[in-house]
């Protein structure tokens, strides 16, 4: 397939040792967190504090806790303020107790434990790989066995070669499939929100705080409320 295995780009959740595997085969790589990890482990500790009922019927709450969620849209540089401010809108709400602990949580994982540099997706046009999680699960979908073989597994690969191949053909000839345009347009269209934001920001014509109250809206994309997805699974 004449593939360049040297990726420009890596996308990655936050498996450490994945990421020491990488900074040690890939040094050259540009390593990014995925957005939609780092939100999803913020809501899973909302899950285990017991908030998820004031997640989904307190809009103030919500609104906190999505202004922490959106510190990955900003530069690097300024995450540390974002966070000292978001720190001091929680003393001063009507939540503090119910939100010191995952304050607590948020400093100790996203600051201290993974530095703001990890899972900042503020320069990035793709900021999740969950066309990577799609793509493993369509393997997983074609493989259909739990355990299988070594030769069920080569046949399997021949036939995602196949597929794939297919595929760079009609990219090539510039074919692509509706969902794709749509994810990138969409993709395309909040990364020049976000941009806008910050150039207001820069020039001081918008408060950081407003900037990351807009920037959270965002978040509504890789973050379900948790009763009604729940509903919506069932």
């Amino acid at each position: 397939m004449n593939v360049d295995l040297k990726p420009k780009t890596i996308i990655r959740d936050f498996e450490q040792a994945f990421i020491n595997t990488i900074g040690e085969q890939l040094p050259q790589t540009y390593v990014s967190g995925c957005w939609f990890h780092f939100t999803q482990s913020c809501y899973r500790n909302i899950q285990k504090l017991g908030l998820v009922t004031f997640y989904d019927d307190d809009v103030e709450l919500r609104e906190l806790l999505r202004d922490f969620m959106a510190l990955a849209l900003l530069p690097i540089e300024i995450i540390p303020d974002g966070f000292k401010l978001l720190q001091h809108k929680v003393l001063v709400s009507n939540h503090t107790r119910q939100l010191e602990p995952f304050v607590s949580y948020f400093e100790k994982e996203w600051l201290n434990t993974f530095t703001p540099s990890t899972w900042s997706v503020n320069t990035n046009t793709w900021r999740t790989n969950n066309f990577a999680e799609a793509q493993n699960k369509r393997f997983s979908t074609r493989v259909i066995q739990p355990h299988p073989n070594i030769w069920r597994f080569i046949q399997c690969l021949k036939q995602e070669e196949n597929v794939i191949s297919h595929r760079m053909v009609q990219t090539s000839l510039g074919f692509s499939s509706t969902k794709s345009n749509k994810s990138t347009r969409k993709a395309a269209r909040n990364t020049k929100q976000i941009e806008k934001l910050l150039r207001l920001l820069q020039s001081k014509t918008r408060s950081l705080s407003d900037t990351i109250k807009s920037l959270a809206h965002l978040v509504r994309q890789p973050v379900w409320h948790g009763r009604k997805a729940k509903k919506k699974q069932k």
